[in-house]
């Protein structure tokens, strides 16, 4: 690998523009606690709640496009470095290039605030700049294997801009679309990731021996997915079943060679596993037939939200030089996150209660998401230990 460090008066003065993870990851965390707690008063009657689209549009949309695709965003911005040994974005251009993730999360909670065509048009320029800074990384070294980032970013491109396309034209089956195709493109984007770094993690440390990957598992597993994607774009529910039982069991498979009975003296580590498993699990509730929604949902709340968490909260001790234990207060909110998995299915399956288990769900993201922000804010804004950049 490529020595990327440099001198420490070139690295940018504020210690939030020094890579990507920093901005993103505390703001994308806290917008999450803002969308969720306008939503839930929203449904609850205690808030008049006018955005842009329609609130239920609006809530799909900013939980995929505007909280997932920032954490998506500030991994790969930072793993990329790590990956290719090229430097990644710091300074005014990540500042310009947050800034153009976070002008759209404003705008879009007043339906008075800019026009629609315009936010829309800032929003879908994020994931294609995006994935334009990350192909540069990885065109300079010919680092192929992990050139399949740029072409899902593009795709959640163009599922973005049905959803917009959808709820302009009042086509509600669009959006729903758009939004369950995302969805199984930002899983796409976890598996891939979390395939690599779990057995990796688990193997470093814990005693467990780690396992080759199965080759045909591997394609089948992607495969499947990408097929996934497609059948829920168009809403074909009879391929959507098929395609979902066959990646359900794949990633399954896969999980189960991770050695997850090693990791449970370990929070960072049980916790990418559960909230992994989380995946496989929405997946065959879908192709169960049981309900999508509650699939969806056991997929983006425990999937990618405790995903998302877990590898936060990992990865912004890592990359600021610090120890690889967390505040002690993280095993908790790693727990909390499952719970609010729980309970938002729940609210599928039995939506005679559904107030009850949506306001248990949210009170347990809300408190999981605030303890990061409260613990890791003097992190992501401080610069790193060692006086090392980044």
């Amino acid at each position: 690998m490529l020595n990327i460090d440099e001198p420490a008066h070139r690295q940018p003065k504020l210690a939030l523009l020094r890579l990507g993870f920093r901005p993103f990851f505390l703001f994308g965390a806290l917008f999450s606690l803002i969308a969720l707690a306008l939503w839930g008063s929203f449904l609850t009657g205690r808030l008049g709640f006018a955005p842009h689209g329609n609130p239920i549009w609006w809530h799909g949309h900013e939980m995929l496009f505007g909280f997932v695709m920032a954490i998506v965003a500030g991994f790969l911005l930072t793993a990329s470095q790590t990956w290719t040994g090229q430097k990644s974005i710091k300074g005014w251009p990540l500042g310009a290039l947050f800034l153009l993730w976070l002008s759209p999360r404003i705008l879009l909670t007043n339906n008075q605030w800019g026009s629609f065509e315009v936010i829309a048009l800032l929003d879908l320029l994020f994931a294609p700049v995006t994935a334009l800074v990350l192909a540069k990384q990885v065109i300079a070294v010919k680092q192929w294997r992990n050139f399949a980032f740029i072409p899902i970013l593009l795709l959640l491109t163009l599922a973005n801009a049905q959803s917009y396309y959808g709820v302009s034209s009042q086509n509600s089956l669009l959006v729903s679309h758009a939004f369950h195709g995302a969805t199984i493109l930002m899983v796409t984007i976890v598996a891939l990731i979390g395939g690599r770094v779990i057995p990796f993690f688990t193997d470093r440390a814990t005693q467990w021996p780690r396992l080759d990957n199965i080759s045909w598992l591997e394609k089948l597993t992607f495969v499947s997915l990408i097929a996934l994607f497609i059948a829920m774009l168009i809403g074909q529910p009879l391929p959507v079943m098929s395609c979902a039982a066959i990646a359900g069991i794949a990633l399954l498979v896969r999980w189960s060679r991770w050695g997850v009975q090693s990791t449970l003296k370990v929070p960072l580590l049980w916790s990418l596993h559960l909230s992994y498993l989380c995946i496989p699990a929405g997946l065959l509730l879908i192709a169960s037939g049981a309900s999508v929604s509650a699939g969806l949902h056991a997929m983006t709340v425990g999937g990618l939200g405790g995903m998302i968490l877990a590898m936060m909260a990992r990865v912004s001790l890592g990359h600021t030089g610090r120890n690889l234990l967390p505040p002690k207060v993280m095993p908790i909110a790693f727990g909390l996150i499952l719970l609010s998995t729980i309970t938002r299915v729940l609210a599928n399956l039995y939506p005679e209660q559904f107030i009850f288990w949506l306001t248990l769900a949210l009170l347990a993201w809300i408190i999981a998401f605030g303890a990061f922000v409260l613990c890791y804010a003097p992190i992501l804004l401080r610069p790193r230990v060692d006086g090392r950049p980044g």
